[in-house]
């Protein structure tokens, strides 16, 4: 038996939902991966565009900014210093406010900052003179900063400085939202994706259960309206199939029932003249093979019988529907076959009232258990027992052929019902044709019945037929 991993590897649905689910990661990774550097590129053109922006303001207002955005709270003179920058007073006690370097950034935590480009002593110089203005990266203590140089209308040169810190952390959080957004939408794409091969895949699943639900005589052509079109050809195939099988199974059955048919006339005139011959007035010699030709003549006449039942069992036909007692057709049978059982002496019987009534084709149905009481008397040892009995369930009705015979081994059970096919092959005791049980179900299957047959505990076979109590299929009342 092919493994599941094996069958999955093979499996259609399993290939489309891998390469579609391949495409929308991959897509969408891609789509994410986009967005977190349009991110980055969007924030890096608004810092920069905010840093010159900064700068265009001191210059075109002739002013530097002070390191804090807080007014003071004091008067203060304004003054120009020997090197012509602006220098702020109060009074004689502080005479200069400390002038803003890069540092500040980072020692007393400043968001964006506006100094002069040059450095105060003792401090790392990190422009080089002659420096054009635009904007740089720079490292401060490790740390990477962005910032604008400028010159204003006095030819003093500034620079607006914010780190990189701020924008690292934008960036992170887009990259973050892309992660988001891109599990979000294979979490959701995934199952989605799945469900919608799902349901493509419906019509086909719905068309094997028809198939599956057909019976073995019917090959009508399959109709795919409601398939996928790439589904044509292979439909056209079985259909063509199909067309063929019907021929080839047309012409056996035509044989079977033609030979059947010729054996039959040629049977009959042997049997009659046999049938002629008075052993009782043969030597005993001429009397047992007398007896042994009209013997070989019946088991002829019971093999042509049951080709020509087996050839029209496989031909279909349109099902007469009737009401009926099934114990008036239980006692037809046993009337029939009463004589088999008086042979073998065994209890030929009902259990049970059987007052239940049926809607379907008599004729079919008296077929079926006649071959199922016949079956039991032939294989059930003398004084045995076989009884018919049936109950009602719903809407079906049950009816049951039980005997106290040897039974069935279990791998026969599973071959019982195949055209030919005998308990025990040619060495087997008791003579048959093996057409028996295939008839019983062709017959079933017409009157949309089932059929099971198990061993009894006690011992013996029981056969249950489950039949709707009112026919509607191919009827013609």
């Amino acid at each position: 038996m092919e493994s599941r991993q094996r069958k999955l590897i093979r499996s259609l649905r399993f290939k489309l939902c891998l390469v579609l689910a391949c495409i929308g990661i991959l897509y969408t990774g891609f789509s994410c991966y986009r967005a977190y550097h349009k991110t980055m590129e969007s924030i890096g053109f608004y810092v920069d565009e905010e840093l010159a922006q900064i700068a265009s303001v001191v210059v075109n207002y002739d002013m530097i900014l002070p390191k804090t955005w807080q007014a003071p709270s004091f008067k203060r003179r304004i003054f120009k210093a020997m090197n012509g920058h602006i220098m702020l007073s109060r009074g004689f006690e502080n005479p200069f406010l400390p002038i803003p370097s890069l540092n500040d950034l980072f020692d007393k935590h400043q968001e964006i900052i506006i100094a002069p480009i040059y450095s105060q002593p003792g401090e790392t110089f990190y422009f080089p003179s002659g420096i054009e203005d635009g904007l740089y990266s720079v490292l401060i203590n490790d740390r990477r900063v962005r910032a604008y140089v400028a010159t204003n209308r006095a030819n003093v040169r500034f620079v607006v400085a914010r780190p990189f810190e701020l924008m690292e952390a934008l960036v992170n959080q887009a990259m973050l939202n892309s992660f988001y957004e891109f599990a979000l939408l294979v979490l959701l794409y995934i199952p989605c994706m799945i469900l919608f091969v799902h349901v493509m895949f419906i019509p086909v699943k719905r068309l094997a259960k028809e198939l599956d639900a057909r019976k073995e005589s019917d090959l009508t052509p399959v109709t795919a309206n409601k398939l996928p079109s790439e589904l044509d050809v292979f439909i056209d195939s079985i259909n063509r199939l199909f067309l063929k099988t019907s021929g080839a199974l047309a012409n056996e059955r035509r044989f079977i029932a033609d030979a059947a048919h010729e054996m039959r006339t040629p049977l009959t005139a042997i049997s009659l003249q046999a049938q002629s011959l008075k052993e009782e007035l043969l030597p005993d010699e001429e009397a047992d093979k007398v007896h042994q030709l009209k013997q070989a003549i019946t088991r002829q006449r019971k093999l042509t019988n049951d080709l020509l039942a087996f050839a029209r069992s496989q031909c279909g036909h349109e099902l007469k529907l009737s009401t009926f007692y099934i114990k008036d057709l239980f006692v037809e049978v046993i009337d029939d076959l009463g004589s088999l059982a008086d042979n073998k002496d065994i209890d030929l019987g009902l259990i049970g009232e059987c007052t239940d009534t049926i809607t379907t084709d008599r004729t079919t149905l008296k077929s079926i258990v006649s071959n199922l009481v016949s079956n039991a008397l032939k294989y059930t040892q003398n004084e045995g027992q076989v009884d018919l009995t049936c109950y009602q369930e719903k809407e079906h009705l049950h009816i049951v052929v039980q005997d106290n015979g040897p039974g069935i081994s279990e791998d026969d059970l599973k071959k019982v019902f195949n055209a030919f096919y005998r308990v025990g092959g040619d060495t087997a005791k008791i003579e048959g044709s093996g057409l028996g049980l295939s008839i019983v179900k062709s017959a079933c299957d017409e009157l949309d019945a089932k059929i099971e047959l198990s061993n009894r505990k006690e011992g013996g076979l029981k056969a249950l037929i489950t039949l709707p109590k009112t026919n509607q299929k191919n009827a013609h009342a």
